[in-house]
């Protein structure tokens, strides 16, 4: 009995040491300390500084994936129903749109989370009114940012389908498994930089957080990202071909929660046209209007930030009515486009500067011109 039951012992640790793999030599990056992990943990305190570090192995950032939900069946249903959906879209789009080609894909995304604390310090202005007469007068003041962030960003060229982000709130996420994801659909490979990658989320939210304090004078500020962590996200979008009038499209839907990530689709051109000519008309009647207010000198009656107002809903208007016009031959739709994210100050500069800001400058500019000289046309007749 005694033989047998040391065999067993020898057996049984064995089997322990076959399991639990002892890695050593890893030193500590914070007191240089040796370090004996066992295979397999993720993280782990330092025994001699307690500082908590995260586990790395020779495939680099830990990677995760969401599970895919939706069949390819239920993906082309939700194309078609998109297709249906919509003034813009060509007319007879889900009877005559034929289904040519639906995959499944695996889209690595890095997921960069982070909390933005600090301090900005500055001036805030304020007025105050006392017997019909408003002061202005800044005061010192300052405000914490505490702000939490969680975003994804591409890690391969997804230009062919337009995802630049994914929505992974309330999804499943759980530890790679590549056999698994290689037998359900194609894997993208990661060509993205993880430096680049972090840093560009990093003065994104460095930057949001500074802009979500409204001072009228910043005098200074300290920013830190804490508590940051980088991982990959392997992502199931469905991506489905369809023909119409001999052209091919794609919608690409959301494996997860069948969800429309990216679609294109032709647009109808009598809504088009319709559009062009509403927006084209309402803006130069508004633009104009300027002008006729400046002939008959109405001054008295309608102040001058009216006029103003009327020739930027004119530049509005054109502007709307041109962009239907021309980009609406196609229709681009989802919740993973990504749209600038710019400020109103550098929006209007960059509608001033494009080609379409000019030309519109241009005719509020003659129609001013042309106003104001057949004003005085008329005014010195009336003198004789």
């Amino acid at each position: 009995m005694s033989e047998i039951s040391e065999q067993t012992n020898v057996a049984e640790q064995a089997i322990k040491f076959k399991k639990e793999k002892i890695i050593k030599g890893i030193t500590c990056p914070s007191c240089n300390g040796e370090l004996d992990i066992k295979e397999g943990l993720r993280t782990f305190n330092c025994k001699y500084c307690g500082t908590l570090l995260a586990v790395k192995g020779e495939s680099g950032t830990m990677k995760y994936f969401v599970p895919r939900k939706i069949k390819r069946e239920d993906a082309v249903a939700k194309t078609l129903s998109w297709l249906s959906k919509g003034f813009k879209k060509a007319k007879g789009l889900k009877e005559n749109a034929a289904v040519s080609e639906s995959f499944l894909a695996f889209i690595p995304y890095w997921r960069i989370r982070g909390d933005v604390v600090g301090w900005v310090f500055g001036q805030e202005k304020r007025t105050s009114t006392s017997n019909g007469r408003t002061t202005t007068y800044y005061v010192d003041v300052e405000q914490k940012i505490q702000k939490s962030y969680d975003r994804t960003y591409s890690a391969c060229d997804v230009a062919e389908l337009g995802v630049k982000k994914i929505n992974l709130a309330g999804d499943t996420i759980i530890p790679v498994d590549f056999e698994t994801l290689q037998r359900e659909g194609m894997m993208f490979n990661i060509i993205a930089s993880e430096k680049e990658a972090f840093d560009y989320a990093k003065n994104s939210f460095s930057a949001e957080a500074r802009n979500s304090v409204s001072l009228y004078n910043v005098t200074f500020e300290h920013l830190d990202l804490v508590r940051e962590s980088i991982d990959i996200i392997y992502y199931p979008l469905w991506v489905v071909r369809y023909t119409f009038e001999n052209r091919t499209y794609q919608v690409v839907i959301d494996g997860e929660d069948g969800s429309v990530c990216y679609g294109k689709a032709p647009g109808n051109n009598l809504y088009r046209a319709v559009m062009g000519i509403l927006g084209t008309g309402a803006g130069m009647f508004l633009i104009t209007l300027f002008g006729i207010f400046v002939l008959f000198d109405f001054s008295d009656k309608f102040p001058f930030i009216a006029y103003i107002i009327s020739v930027a809903a004119g530049i509005f208007f054109l502007s709307s009515g041109y962009k239907s016009f021309r980009y609406g031959g196609e229709i681009e739709e989802g919740t993973g486009i990504e749209k600038a994210e710019q400020g109103k100050a550098s929006s209007i500069t960059k509608a001033v500067t494009s080609g379409e800001g000019l030309g519109a400058v241009k005719e509020v500019a003659a129609s001013v011109v042309i106003g104001s000289v057949i004003s005085s046309l008329i005014k010195n007749s009336y003198k004789r």
